[in-house]
């Protein structure tokens, strides 16, 4: 084709121009030309355009219409990893400092648009990496922040640090492989949402201290102990803290998982050793004791705490407890003031009933209702 005179695009219908606009054997002088034309669909056209030179490309980043400035993303993205921020080539800064202008466009469509291309590629400059991790919108900042490979722990701790936005730290918490220090910095700030969001993640890596830590402080925290009682290779020691804290429907997940020790057979904690006695002494009466003594299958002790908070014979109650009946059992629970995690403890533990079977309903409600547990408990005061 001969290359047109410039005059004539004036003579020419949008359509005309616009094909003209999609050639790649269009002159650059042309293409530069029609960069500022008019018609939307023609500086659309010279965005996409591979061959349009590098100031006519700078020129389309500040251009008023924001699907221009889309359409001139997607393509600058796909170069970026052939981009030296230090180049001195005139032609190559133009087109650097264009996709800079772009990764800072007002427009978040804009910026996703050079996100949508670069997140998971290596080999983009870091000045880029790092200016799309800290957009305040997620739709840019959260494709980097979870799959770059160009962010390195350092920049994480910095981000964690000095997060833009709060919705930052969830980014990172949700990365793939976060590494432990991240993992622990995250933990440390203690905040609900990116907590959970770290707990839930089993790429994780997460110290045994942090994860002991998270266990003592999510008592408060009902999204940390549902990622918790779920995650993956929990250690005995980890788990033994759990069942201490969590109740209702985590505390099923936990006792029911088959990859952590059977209820009751986690035994005391590692290095007890001789301070351990072959006979505890009383615990307690409260429901912390009853807890404690229930996890260590010690029925007498279950009986003492339970005959002294409900007032019933120590008799009565030794023989109910050693009759292993759950409903029975719930029912003494609720006679004494415990809580429907009690409840869970005593009727898993001491009556062995499978998760499925349990009396106390997700968020601790009883299961029976006041007067059928007074009946049941009446009924061990009645002659035989």
């Amino acid at each position: 084709m001969e290359a047109e005179p410039a005059v004539l695009p004036r003579r020419m219908d949008d359509a005309a121009r616009a094909r003209l606009a999609e050639r790649a054997d269009t002159p650059p002088e042309m293409l530069f030309f029609l960069a500022n034309d008019p018609t939307i669909a023609v500086r659309a056209a010279i965005a996409a355009n591979a061959a349009t030179p590098p100031l006519a490309d700078h020129v389309l980043a500040r251009d008023s219409e924001p699907g221009v400035r889309r359409v001139l993303a997607r393509k600058l993205a796909t170069q970026a990893a052939m981009l030296d921020p230090e180049t001195t080539d005139r032609h190559r800064r133009a087109t650097w400092e264009a996709l800079l202008l772009l990764s800072e466009d007002d427009a978040v469509a804009v910026r996703a648009a050079v996100t949508e291309l670069v997140a998971e590629l290596a080999h983009i400059p870091r000045p880029l990496i790092l200016r799309l991790a800290r957009d305040a919108a997620m739709a840019v900042a959260e494709p980097v922040l979870r799959g770059s490979p160009v962010l390195e722990e350092e920049d994480l701790l910095r981000l964690i640090a000095d997060p833009p936005v709060p919705e930052t730290l969830g980014a990172i918490a949700r990365r793939p492989h976060l590494p432990e220090a991240p993992s622990a910095a995250i933990a440390a700030r203690e905040e609900e949402v990116p907590v959970a969001a770290l707990l839930a993640n089993a790429t994780a890596r997460i110290r045994e201290a942090t994860l002991l830590a998270l266990t003592a402080r999510c008592g408060a925290h009902p999204s940390w102990q549902s990622a918790l009682v779920r995650r993956p290779g929990l250690s005995a020691a980890v788990a033994r803290g759990l069942q201490e804290v969590v109740a209702g429907e985590a505390l099923r997940i936990l006792l029911s998982r088959p990859d952590l020790p059977a209820a009751g057979a986690a035994g005391p904690p590692a290095g007890a050793g001789a301070e351990v006695s072959a006979r505890p002494l009383p615990g307690p009466v409260n429901e912390d004791g009853f807890i404690t003594a229930a996890r260590q299958s010690r029925l007498p002790e279950c009986a003492r705490i339970l005959a002294a908070l409900s007032g019933l014979p120590g008799g009565v109650v030794t023989r109910a407890l050693e009759g292993r009946d759950a409903r029975l059992l719930v029912a003494l629970c609720w006679k004494a003031g415990l809580s429907g995690r009690a409840a869970t403890f005593a009727q898993m533990r001491l009556a062995g009933s499978p998760p499925e079977e349990l009396l106390v309903l997700p968020g601790g409600d009883w299961s029976m209702g006041p007067e059928a547990m007074q009946d049941l408990v009446s009924g061990l005061l009645r002659p035989a």
